[in-house]
C-alpha cells in the first residue's frame, strides 16, 4: 500500500463518518419529535382519565372552558 492509496482510503473514511454523523443528527431529531408527540398523547390520556374519574364521582365534569362559565348579567344601572 503506498501513501496515495492511504490517502484515498482515508478520504474515503472522512466522507463516510460525516456521512453518519448527518444520519445521528437527523435521527435524532426524528427521535426527539417522537417523544414530544408521546408526551403530548400521555398528557391527553392522563387528562381523559381525570374527567371520567371526576365523571363517575359527580356525574359532571366541567373542564373550564369560557363557553361551560355561567356569564354574569350586567348590573342595572341605578
Amino acid at each position: 500500500m503506498n501513501i496515495e492509496n492511504i490517502q484515498k482510503l482515508s478520504l474515503e473514511w472522512q466522507e463516510e463518518l460525516n456521512k453518519e454523523k448527518q444520519r445521528k443528527i437527523q435521527a435524532q431529531a426524528v427521535l426527539n419529535e417522537a417523544n414530544t408527540k408521546i408526551n403530548m398523547i400521555e398528557g391527553g390520556l392522563q387528562f381523559a382519565e381525570m374527567l371520567v374519574k371526576n365523571f363517575g364521582q359527580t356525574g359532571n365534569v366541567d373542564i373550564g372552558t369560557k363557553a361551560s362559565r355561567p356569564q354574569r348579567k350586567p348590573k342595572a344601572s341605578q
